[in-house]
């Protein structure tokens, strides 16, 4: 009788035990694409459409409100900075930079908007330049990294893009 049961015992096992894990990874396989879809159509795109505008309904942005109104044709404004002087970072105060820049739109009211942030206008200035290490200054084109981060910040202290084009009078380290 215990010879039956062993030579029954393998046999069972054998039959019936590999095919189970595979049902779970078929499912997986074949409703991924399923679920992925049903929350795509069901749940995202109404997202999407609740934060959109009706056609009706005035958008909260306009063009009108991105455009700058001035004559193309205009002559370009000059503003001239004062001499502006940061410590170089890193030289525990021994060594600074001068740079004197002048700075061009052709806005109308150029001067007054430059004028009226002047304080925040130089703070910047003094910031980038402030931010410049010896290793910085040896770059050959540091001048044009420095007038970049320059126009990119005046505008954003304005509000708008003002500031076309940015010149140093003179670019100095000592």
């Amino acid at each position: 009788m215990a010879e039956e049961q062993a030579s029954e015992a393998p046999q069972q096992s054998a039959k019936g035990g590999g095919g189970s894990g595979m049902i779970p990874a078929l499912l997986v396989i074949v409703l991924m694409p399923i679920i992925s879809f049903a929350m795509f159509k069901f749940m995202i795109i109404p997202m999407i459409k609740a934060e959109l505008p009706e056609q009706g309904e005035a958008a909260p942005i306009t063009a009108e409100d991105l455009n700058i109104s001035y004559q193309e044709s205009a002559e370009q404004i000059a503003y001239s900075f004062e001499p502006v002087i940061a410590n170089v970072l890193g030289t525990s105060q021994t060594r600074f930079v001068q740079a004197v820049f002048t700075v061009y739109g052709k806005h109308p009211d150029f001067n007054a908007l430059i004028e009226a942030k002047k304080v925040r206008l130089r703070d910047h200035a003094d910031s980038v330049l402030g931010g410049l290490t010896l290793a910085d200054l040896e770059k050959r084109e540091i001048k044009n990294i420095v007038r970049n981060q320059l126009r990119e910040g005046f505008n954003h202290h304005l509000g708008k893009p003002l500031v076309e084009e940015i010149y140093f009078d003179s670019f100095v380290t000592q």
